[in-house]
């Protein structure tokens, strides 16, 4: 049995669309009861009733398709024209849509570690916002990741990236990774720099000319990733660097942290 909609709609309805706030039900006081807007609908659950409940949206006519489509456009045009973080900031995990939260939660990532990066939902956007900065603590970059099919993956400001080098860990040696999370989860085990995508940036490609330490290149395992990967070998080693290519199965973020040090002592 489903929980009646009059006794949770009005509050669920109150939210914005990626919200989730918990309110008093009328089975008694104690905020047991959970509503969330989610793109496709509203839901609810009361812990002391041990119930749910669902609402979907009514079905979007073309026009309102095209206008809600046209007014999240408008708002990521509006933000990446600045290196600003996007407002508003939602840093509690729990007021979250599940599959944002999910979306951390299964590379390994804790509340805790999230907190520690910055990493916030910003509800206007619909987007969880990774924020990048130095090693001075000055924010350099952010991306911005949608869960929507209709929409770009990511957005980030119109800023010249070639000079971002998302840094994670220490060591003696460097490990190169696509993306911002499979830096930070390869990171936990040894030095680790995102490309922030498949191509080695010119300043970069400096910066490890005057390192001259080994270099691992893990890029994700799809035919774009195991491409760049070979280009980006073959132009360290042409410049006498210690370079080796590893390939795994799956994206480096997705392994598990004994996993990543097996794939690291194995290439060496």
């Amino acid at each position: 049995m489903s929980l009646d909609p009059k006794s949770w709609l009005e509050f669920a309805k109150s939210l914005e669309v990626g919200q989730s706030r918990r309110f008093d039900h009328d089975c008694g006081s104690g905020g047991t009861l959970k509503c969330d807007h989610k793109p496709k609908g509203w839901g609810a659950w009361c812990w002391r009733c041990n119930d749910d409940g669902w609402v979907p949206h009514p079905e979007e006519s073309f026009a309102e398709r095209l206008a809600r489509m046209t007014r999240a456009k408008v708002a990521e045009q509006e933000v990446i024209r600045t290196l600003k973080l996007p407002e508003p900031q939602e840093h509690d995990t729990s007021k979250w849509p599940l599959e944002a939260r999910v979306w951390l939660y299964k590379i390994g990532m804790t509340n805790d570690d999230i907190s520690v990066l910055g990493i916030y939902y910003c509800v206007r956007l619909q987007r969880v916002v990774i924020p990048i900065k130095d090693q001075r603590d000055a924010l350099v970059f952010w991306q911005a990741r949608s869960f929507d099919p209709e929409r770009p993956k990511y957005i980030n400001p119109l800023v010249d990236k070639s000079n971002v080098i998302p840094r994670f860990g220490t060591g003696k040696t460097i490990v190169l990774t696509e993306d911002i999370l499979s830096a930070w989860k390869v990171g936990g085990v040894a030095p680790t720099i995102s490309l922030l995508g498949t191509s080695l940036a010119q300043p970069l490609y400096a910066r490890l000319l005057t390192e001259r330490k080994p270099i691992s290149i893990w890029l994700d395992p799809d035919a774009p990733g195991r491409k760049a990967a070979n280009k980006i070998y073959q132009q360290l080693t042409s410049s006498g660097l210690d370079v080796r290519n590893i390939r795994s199965e799956v994206d480096p973020k997705l392994l598990t942290r004994q996993e990543i040090k097996d794939a690291l002592s194995n290439q060496r």
